[in-house]
């Protein structure tokens, strides 16, 4: 969280909150983000704030609002770091109590870089700490979550040709190798992988009308793996429906059941072998994405039940809420999404008149999205993964080739073919 004066201080807190939230980190600046009831803001501001930047001034010191927010930090002991932002600034003693041992960061002389970089160390110890303090509650519960993509190789389930097909590809040597098929033929299932256990849910048998709440398992921790189908199932039958890993827990959403598009949603807990209900979707959601970042869930796109939509909500597990965020620039059903550098990109799909080759990316700081270059094909129904800081992408519409996007360069390139033609497949990387 950032406290700050308007009048003398917007600049500045901007320009420490642009690189923090380049760093990854959640700030909250109170001026702009106070809507609704004020002081209830500021408090749940300061109640979730691991650290208030607090940004002296005289303008700071004669203002009350900043004072009572300051004051409410120091008795819930929170971290304040005090910031020198008026040169030749000295505080009252009122705010000189509150400050009293602790080291000013001076902004009004010396280099902003030197500064930020001063500051941003003093932040990341104490983030550090409570991170371990965060790791060590949530191992005491249940056991380490792998982050994917820390190899070269990405598993790719199924295909519209190939529904019991599963092959893996090395991005190194763009070779192609054989591993077991699933059990059941499944037509637009979800998949996620947990701890290098592959989830593989839901979908519809081919053209008919039998449609699939089973779940079957790979685990690529066994020496000879093979898909288990003794997992309990979904509470819904769904096909068309996007899933995502969430600490610890396996999100399934929207879809469709045969009947209708859904907004039901529900969580599988890995550990305990259980399903659970939780609150639907603000919107009936079919061919959309869903991904996790930053404690959150993001629901985007897809089919509304009457048309495609640029629509876009996250989940908040924390209390249970789904909220509108920003809408996408343009109408995505059949998209595929994943989360890099802070950032989610919705790539590919189709607007209803068009398959799409475009790509935007939503800040999860700045909440906003923007362009991003497009890609060699078009691609409906396509599946997308990160592997080492490359977006890979897979198939879509009939697409051939197999294509990589590297944010430093900002371009996308072909790597190889597929090895053979599928759609709406499953990716992920493991």
């Amino acid at each position: 969280m950032i406290s700050y004066n308007w009048s003398d201080s917007k600049e500045l807190a901007h320009k420490i909150n642009d690189r923090l939230y380049d760093a990854g980190y959640q700030v909250w600046i109170d001026k702009e983000q106070m809507k609704g009831d004020m002081y209830e803001m500021m408090g749940r501001a300061v109640n979730n704030a691991h650290v208030v930047l607090m940004f002296t001034s005289s303008n700071y010191e004669r203002s009350a609002n900043c004072q009572s927010e300051a004051n409410y930090a120091k008795d819930l002991k929170k971290k304040i770091i005090p910031i020198r932002v008026q040169k030749g600034y000295e505080p009252n003693p009122k705010i000189g109590m509150m400050t009293a041992g602790l080291l000013y960061y001076d902004f009004s002389k010396g280099s902003f870089d030197d500064n930020f970089n001063k500051l941003f160390h003093e932040i990341e110890s104490i983030a550090g700490i409570e991170m371990t303090r965060k790791v060590e509650a949530k191992l005491y519960k249940m056991k380490i979550i792998e982050a994917p993509g820390q190899s070269d190789e990405i598993l790719m389930i199924g295909g519209l040709s190939c529904q019991q097909s599963v092959v893996k590809f090395n991005t190194n040597t763009k070779q192609w190798s054989d591993m077991p098929d699933t059990n059941i033929a499944r037509r637009y299932p979800s998949a996620v992988n947990y701890n290098q256990e592959i989830l593989l849910m839901g979908g519809r048998q081919g053209y008919s009308s039998t449609y699939y709440n089973s779940v079957e398992m790979l685990d690529l921790n066994d020496e000879n793996p093979k898909w288990d189908s003794s997992l309990p199932s979904m509470g819904e039958k769904r096909y068309t429906f996007a899933s995502a890993l969430l600490n610890g827990l396996v999100y399934c959403a929207g879809g469709w059941n045969g009947a209708g598009c859904l907004s039901s949603c529900e969580s599988y807990n890995p550990e305990e072998r259980s399903w659970s209900s939780i609150r639907n979707m603000n919107k009936k959601r079919s061919h959309h994405a869903l991904v996790s970042a930053r404690d959150l869930l993001y629901a985007l796109g897809g089919w509304g039940g009457n048309n495609q939509t640029n629509t876009a909500e996250c989940y908040d597990p924390r209390n249970g809420k789904w909220e509108y965020i920003p809408p996408m620039k343009t109408c995505r059903d059949g998209l595929t999404a994943v989360v890099l550098n802070n950032e989610i990109y919705a790539i590919g799909g189709y607007d209803g008149s068009n398959r799409l080759s475009s790509v935007e990316k939503y800040n999860l700081g700045r909440k906003t999205w923007i362009d991003v270059p497009s890609m060699n094909e078009e691609r409906s129904g396509g599946s997308a993964c990160v592997v080492d800081g490359l977006i890979w992408v897979f198939e879509g519409s009939g697409a051939k080739t197999v294509e990589f996007y590297d944010p430093a360069a900002s371009k996308w390139q072909v790597s190889t073919n597929m090895d053979r033609k599928r759609s709406n497949l499953c990716v992920l990387s493991i």
